[in-house]
């Protein structure tokens, strides 16, 4: 997480009606993963229902019960494009770091099992490979191994990684199709020029079958709230990465970071968790992403 804080010129405007051909995607990251909003008094871990009809693309995170798996795809394909978060399969946590999992042939043919049984066909869906690998410590050659083993499975596969913000630095494997990175308590993408040299670096790198995708701030936590940003502030923020997107013909996802709170921690809230003036502002412009707007 990375503040690029500058001034925060709120946006009152009316979202856009037009759109950039490439913007196709709208969801939000943590909407099928085992995740317990601690904003909530219930054990809900699946918040498809919630994202329904303004959404069509949220993360759908890998578990180790095959037969679970079978149905976590399944329903999740009926409402939406599976955002298929692959992480757990092909890297491993040490302490900080990720390093290379050495059981993730066997994880994988086990997943892919897991694909054929659901029903789902993986070019119906988005891999998610991994979250901030170099900034964790990964190697890129450990992704683009690993990205390797899905192409060689699936050839029409769309692959996708997620970098964190590290300034001057940006690298995309070739073997990836969509990558983003992540930027947080940016008021405005548009206006911060930190922000904007990052992503015209990373579009300059752009090969012919990739597109990028936008991280949309979409949670709040003291450190939001410590760079001048209140909840409320919320729903500008959105419409500002909503508008860059728009202004953009190599942006295809808008993916919100995130619609449940808690996962980094507790102090963290979700879309769910925020006003509702933020939460309207969100459903907006995903129907204006997905078609209802």
């Amino acid at each position: 997480m990375i503040c690029l804080f500058r001034t925060f010129a709120v946006l009152f405007g009316l979202i856009p009606a037009a759109q950039a051909d490439e913007l196709r995607y709208f969801g939000y990251a943590g909407v099928v993963c085992d995740l317990d909003d601690p904003w909530d008094d219930t054990d809900k871990i699946d918040y498809s229902d919630e994202v329904a009809g303004f959404t069509n693309a949220n993360q759908v995170c890998v578990t180790g019960d095959m037969k679970a798996l079978e149905e976590r795809l399944r329903n999740a394909a009926r409402q939406f494009t599976p955002v298929f978060y692959l992480e757990p399969v092909f890297f491993a946590q040490q302490g900080d770091r990720l390093a290379p999992n050495p059981q993730a042939r066997d994880w994988w043919q086990r997943v892919r099992r897991a694909i054929v049984a659901s029903g789902v066909s993986p070019d119906d869906m988005v891999f998610y490979l991994v979250d901030e690998p170099e900034f964790r410590g990964l190697p890129l050659s450990d992704v683009s191994t690993a990205a390797g083993m899905v192409r060689e499975s699936y050839p029409a596969a769309r692959i996708m990684m997620i970098a964190a913000y590290r300034k001057g630095q940006v690298a995309i494997p070739p073997e990836v199709d969509l990558w983003g990175f992540d930027a947080y308590a940016v008021p405005d993408p548009a206006a911060e020029p930190l922000y904007m040299a990052h992503l015209e670096k990373a579009a300059a790198q752009l090969r012919h079958h990739q597109r990028l995708v936008l991280v949309l701030d979409a949670n709040h936590t003291p450190y939001h709230r410590a760079n001048g940003l209140a909840e409320k502030d919320m729903a500008a923020v959105a419409r500002a990465y909503f508008a860059l997107a728009q202004s953009r013909d190599d942006v295809e996802m808008l993916l919100g970071y995130t619609w449940a709170g808690g996962i980094d921690n507790d102090s963290e809230k979700g879309v769910r968790d925020l006003p509702p003036p933020v939460i309207d502002a969100h459903r907006k412009i995903g129907r204006a992403i997905v078609g209802d707007g």
